[in-house]
């Protein structure tokens, strides 16, 4: 296979040639594994770099750039926007603003024609009177230079002209928004709870604010409360444990992406950066101003993202999408997307006007020799020492370096796919920056490729998604949707169990909060799912995928008691509250003597209390179905702290109660329609 042609030549392509060439080399194959199995990145990468079909690939410009015929037809269109079917006069509007959309993201953003859409669309907003939306399109028109048009007296008078335009529009939106919120205030007060509709609260829910760890914040682990600290022990590795009794709710990490990306669905409908929905009401896309694949929700967010990464990717974008088949395609390009960023936001270094970049040399020697065994030992010691005498930050590269990547435990198949990808992204970086007038030496290309290499081992064991909620109005649920995947080092601290007790709920910017999902005990681990839970899988099944993908032989009380699903709706076993024995529920004795610790149960007054305590969830649920989410939680936790201090685990009450707080916490974090 010839990979010499320009731009005709995918990441699929590549893999295959790579593949392809290994397979047929007996010698070559044999050094791979051999590389592979003592975990030598660099060697693997060595291996590769000199094979034909590597060398013979060249990136090039590979995305959907403007189309400035397209843009003015569709601006035309707009103009003239009928249709012969009936339709309202907001239906039009909607109708209009659509493709009013669609000619912003076809046109360049130094041409007229932006200018007309741009300013067109912010007057729709402002006659349909979705003020935020105007704003957005004033804000994105406003940051335009006059420095991006040719100079002439046609162009700079057109453009002086839609500034006056969308600075007026900016002042009577503001205005308008002002007096809007002062009325809610003010009918706020004389409002109840019981009047809000599910779908009032559901629109509310989108701008809730972010949660702060309960108590005070951790010395260490800055993104944790000091109710949890970090331990390490040869089984478990590095682990959190609870420093006190932890109650129900209570949130313990509010953890930052050190790096994330977007999956290739979410493209048209989440902000690129900060991956808020584009589908609420008040939601407006602004376009990239070099090509017409991805959306921001605000001037801001394209701004930040352009300088922090999207600069780096956007030339080459079509390489992370094209041939999307199924949903682990999808998956597998948001994480060779998310291995690309991680490098690309430490690989280099901007200057103070951060108009211009270098490479960050220290971040290259920090992968000259990061997997000799002479440097073993100074990696142990600087993992050790993160989260105990040194501060542990989701920002600090070293957290990022120090994920386990399981590199010579993995098939060398694995690592081969793996080496073949990051030559592959370090090559189109390498073709970026080439464009920007940086030099790349031989050298260097091993070096980002190490780097991408041991970014996609780390990923395919830490990575996480980013999700947001959708709710169905028919069954008042709120299903997960993933829009994008992250890193967080700290929540990858936190161990796997098949039966969990916290749970992690995805908020704006890729914010992640983890909360507990019911009471754990002083000196108990802090237990999060990253696998199948015991309730959808068995316990084979459940061993066998941890198995594969993370490389542990899961050892959690779920699987040491080979739990199984479905549970019985009957209780079989009270527990006693001073030492937690089971007790025999089956007999028709009414009090019984706790057999370890001789206390005395009154197990009708139990029984009566506890069928009291099922009516609080059931009320919560009643609140739920209305759209009270807050006001749910409460009952929900007075009963989840019944069902903790007298019920033996597993129980069906105790599963339906997590479920409902899960769905309470679904509705406040991210949220789409």
């Amino acid at each position: 296979m010839s990979l010499t042609k320009k731009g005709n030549v995918s990441l699929d392509e590549f893999r295959r040639a790579v593949l392809d060439t290994v397979s047929q080399e007996e010698l070559l194959a044999t050094r791979f594994a051999r590389l592979s199995a003592s975990g030598d990145r660099r060697g693997m990468v060595e291996t590769l770099v000199e094979m034909p079909c590597v060398v013979g690939l060249k990136p090039s410009d590979s995305y959907e750039g403007k189309s400035e015929a397209r843009a003015a037809w569709l601006y035309e269109k707009s103009l003239g926007a009928t249709s012969t079917e009936p339709r309202d006069d907001a239906e039009q509007e909607i109708r209009t603003c659509n493709i009013l959309t669609q000619a912003l993201f076809a046109a360049s953003a130094n041409g007229r024609v932006f200018l007309d859409a741009i300013s067109e669309r912010a007057r729709r907003f402002y006659s349909r009177r979705v003020y935020a939306s105007c704003l957005r399109d004033c804000e994105c028109m406003l940051a335009l230079p006059v420095s991006f048009y040719d100079g002439s007296a046609e162009n700079v008078r057109d453009y002086v002209q839609r500034r006056k335009e969308c600075l007026q529009l900016e002042r009577e939106c503001s205005r308008k928004l002002e007096a809007s919120t002062s009325s809610r205030k003010r009918g706020a007060r004389g409002r109840t709870s019981s009047s809000s509709s599910s779908s009032s609260s559901s629109r509310s829910f989108s701008s809730n604010t972010l949660p702060t760890v309960n108590g005070k914040p951790h010395s260490s682990l800055t993104s944790c409360s000091d109710g949890v600290e970090l331990r390490f022990d040869e089984a478990r590795g590095r682990h959190l444990v609870a420093t006190r009794d932890i109650k129900p709710g209570a949130v313990l990490i509010v953890d930052r992406p050190f790096s994330f990306s977007t999956d290739a669905p979410a493209f048209g409908r989440n902000c690129l950066h900060c991956h808020a929905t584009l589908k609420l009401e008040d939601s407006v896309k602004i376009p990239c101003r070099d090509c017409q694949t991805v959306v921001f929700c605000t001037e801001a967010c394209r701004k930040e993202a352009w300088k922090t990464y999207h600069r780096y990717e956007c030339p080459i974008f079509n390489y992370f999408v094209e041939n999307l088949l199924n949903n682990e395609r999808q998956q597998q390009t948001s994480y060779l997307l998310l291995a690309y960023r991680t490098t690309v936001v430490q690989a280099l270094v901007r200057n103070i006007a951060e108009t211009t970049c270098d490479l960050n040399l220290d971040f290259l020697r920090y992968h000259a020799d990061s997997n000799a065994k002479d440097n073993k030992d100074d990696i142990n010691k600087e993992r050790a020492s993160l989260g105990s005498r040194e501060t542990y930050s989701p920002l600090d590269y070293r957290t990022v370096f120090h994920l386990e990547t399981h590199c010579a435990d993995v098939e060398p198949n694995m690592n081969l796919i793996r080496t073949a990808e990051a030559i592959f992204l370090a090559k189109c970086l390498i073709w970026v920056l080439g464009k920007m007038d940086i030099v790349c030496t031989r050298e260097t290309l091993i070096l980002l490729a190490v780097a991408m290499l041991h970014h996609l081992q780390a990923i395919n064991c830490n990575a996480y998604e980013i999700v947001e909620n959708v709710h169905d109005e028919a069954t008042h649920v709120w299903d997960p949707r993933n829009v994008g995947a992250a890193i967080y080092s700290t929540v990858s601290l936190v161990n796997h169990s098949c039966y969990p007790n916290v749970v992690r709920h995805s908020y704006p910017n890729g914010i992640v909060v983890v909360r507990a999902l019911r009471f754990i005990g002083k000196g108990c681990e802090i237990l999060d799912c990253y696998g199948p839970h015991f309730l959808s899988e068995n316990k084979l099944n459940r061993r066998e995928i941890l198995w594969k993908k993370y490389r542990f032989l899961c050892g959690c009380v779920a699987c040491k008691q080979n739990w199984k699903f479905p549970l019985s709706d009957a209780i079989t076993s009270y527990k006693c509250t001073a030492c937690t024995e089971p007790i025999d529920f089956s007999t028709n004795v009414t009090n019984q003597q706790c057999i370890k610790c001789k206390k005395l149960v009154d197990l009708k007054r139990i029984e009566k209390h506890f069928r009291k305590s099922i009516q609080k969830r059931l009320s919560a649920i009643a609140k739920m179905y209305r759209g009270d989410y807050r006001d749910a939680m409460p009952l929900l936790f007075e009963h989840a702290d019944f069902v903790n201090k007298h019920l033996v685990e597993p129980n069906i009450e105790g599963i339906k109660t997590e479920q409902c707080i899960v769905q309470c916490y679904n509705s406040l974090g991210s949220i789409s329609v």
